[in-house]
C-alpha cells in the first residue's frame, strides 16, 4: 500500500527507517536471517509468497546465494548486477582489501555503473567473481550477454547465475512479444523466456563456461528462511592458460 500512495523517491530515502518500524512486529527467536542477522518469530511473505527479511529485505533467494559466498569474497574482485541493497552491504562489510562493483541497467537498483550486459566496456579476465541473479530472463540477447561474462572474467573465476526455471526445454517465443503476453506465458511482464537449468547450463557451456549445477534442498520452514529447493549455476572459467 505504501508503494501506492508515497513517491517511489521517497520511499527509497526512508527505505531502512520503515523497515525498521515495521520489523519490530516480527522480533522473535525462531528463525534469523543471515544477511542482517534479525531473530524473528517469522519471515512475512510478499505478494509472490516469496519469504522477505523484515529488517533487511533479503529474499529467501538472496539469503541462499550469501550462504553460497560469504567465505569466497574476501580480497576479489567482484562485479555484482542488479544487487539487493541487503547483500550490498553485507558484501562490502566483508569484502575488505577487494573491489566491489555494481551495475543496474534498468534504475531499479542502487549501483556504480550502468553497464549493458549485451556490450560491456570494461576490459578482459578482470573479475574473480560475477553476479548475475535474476537478470538474464530480461536480456533480449541473452548468448551474447552471456559471452561477454566469460570475456571479462579471469581464467579459473567464477560466475554465480540464476533465473527463474522450469523442466523441459527454454521456453522463447517471438510471437509472444507484449507486456501481457510474456506475463501470461512467462509469468512477469518484463520477462523475455523462461529458462530450464538443463538448457541455460547448455548456454553456458557454449560460450565456454565449465558448469557445475548447485541444487540446495532444505525442510520448508528452515530457520534462516531459505527456499525448499534451489537451483544455482556455478560457471567457471577454464582455458589454455589456467590449465
Amino acid at each position: 500500500m505504501a508503494k501506492r500512495l508515497l513517491p517511489a523517491s521517497w520511499l527509497k530515502k526512508n527505505e531502512q527507517a520503515l523497515r525498521r518500524l515495521i520489523a519490530w512486529q516480527y522480533k522473535g527467536s525462531k528463525y534469523q536471517c543471515n544477511i542482517c542477522k534479525a531473530k524473528l518469530r517469522l519471515f512475512p511473505t510478499n505478494k509472490l509468497q516469496q519469504k522477505i527479511c523484515p529488517n533487511c529485505g533479503s529474499l529467501a533467494r538472496t539469503r541462499g546465494l550469501w550462504d553460497l559466498i560469504q567465505n569466497e569474497i574476501k580480497g576479489k574482485t567482484i562485479l555484482h548486477f542488479s544487487p539487493p541493497v541487503s547483500l550490498r552491504k553485507a558484501i562490502e562489510n566483508r569484502i575488505a582489501t577487494g573491489k566491489y562493483i555494481t551495475s543496474d541497467f534498468a534504475g531499479e537498483f542502487d549501483s556504480d555503473l550502468k553497464i549493458n550486459i549485451e556490450d560491456i566496456d570494461l576490459e578482459d579476465d578482470y573479475f574473480d567473481l560475477i553476479i548475475c541473479y535474476h537478470v538474464l530472463e530480461h536480456v533480449t540477447n541473452d548468448k551474447k550477454a552471456i559471452s561477454e561474462l566469460f570475456r571479462i572474467l579471469k581464467p579459473v573465476g567464477i560466475c554465480y547465475i540464476q533465473t527463474p526455471f522450469k523442466e523441459g526445454e527454454i521456453w522463447d517465443d517471438e510471437q509472444i512479444n507484449t507486456p501481457e503476453l510474456r506475463l501470461k506465458h512467462y509469468g512477469q511482464a518484463d520477462h523475455l523466456r523462461v529458462y530450464s537449468a538443463d538448457g541455460l547450463t547448455v548456454r553456458l557451456e557454449d560460450a565456454g563456461f565449465d558448469v557445475e549445477r548447485i541444487e540446495r534442498v532444505n525442510e520448508p520452514e528452515n530457520h534462516n528462511g531459505f527456499k525448499p529447493r534451489d537451483t544455482i549455476l556455478k560457471g567457471r572459467k577454464f582455458n589454455s592458460n589456467s590449465n
